[in-house]
């Protein structure tokens, strides 16, 4: 919200401009909306199982390891340039979308907290708490793209473990990464990723 905030200040950006269809935005606005979506199902599956700690621990998964460390991270260049134009807008959209369903999750969970995010998003009620809960989008959802990412994100991980236990900075590139794949759809799944893969771990 600090990252999304600060550049929103700046640009003037308070979602007057109709949505972008999900269709013309790009792969990485994709993915993590529809990871976003696929979490609203599990979050709701969990609380009608009566098991909130597993629906929090979901949530907070969410926001640090695909909303903040990875999407974020990887397109904090797209909020920088002096134009809104449609690849700046598509990321605001898509990054505000994800913030604002968040409060909603994490209402029950922490109920002050999600009311002031709420609110400081721009919330039109009262309180995030007379809000509907969330209700996920299936079509927003594609599976194929979530576990190609999933990919990216655990061979990455890996590789930067890696390269700390040898002593090897990310800024030194590397010659080659080699990646076992145990199925034809593992491989390509990491071909359709590699040159993301590349970037994050400095390969040449």
């Amino acid at each position: 919200y600090s990252f999304f905030s600060l550049y929103a200040n700046v640009d003037g950006f308070d979602y007057r401009e109709a949505d972008v269809p999900l269709s013309e935005r790009p792969e990485i606005d994709r993915w993590i909306l529809s990871v976003l979506h696929t979490l609203i199902i599990k979050v709701k599956k969990e609380m009608q199982d009566y098991d909130p700690t597993r629906a929090g621990r979901l949530i907070e998964q969410f926001v640090n390891d695909d909303l903040s460390n990875w999407y974020v991270r990887l397109n904090r260049k797209r909020f920088w340039g002096k134009e809104m134009d449609s690849d700046k807008l598509n990321a605001y959209q898509t990054l505000y979308s994800s913030l604002m369903t968040v409060a909603k999750l994490v209402a029950p969970f922490a109920p002050f907290y999600a009311d002031r995010l709420y609110h400081d998003l721009g919330g039109k009620m009262e309180s995030v708490h007379l809000e509907s809960y969330p209700v996920a989008d299936t079509e927003a959802i594609d599976a194929e793209l979530e576990a190609r990412m999933d990919i990216a994100q655990k061979i990455t991980s890996m590789t930067l473990a890696l390269r700390r236990k040898v002593n090897i900075k990310v800024r030194q590139p590397l010659a080659q990464l080699m990646i076992p794949a145990i199925d034809d759809k593992q491989k390509q799944r990491i071909c359709a990723v590699k040159d993301l893969i590349k970037n994050e771990v400095n390969v040449k």
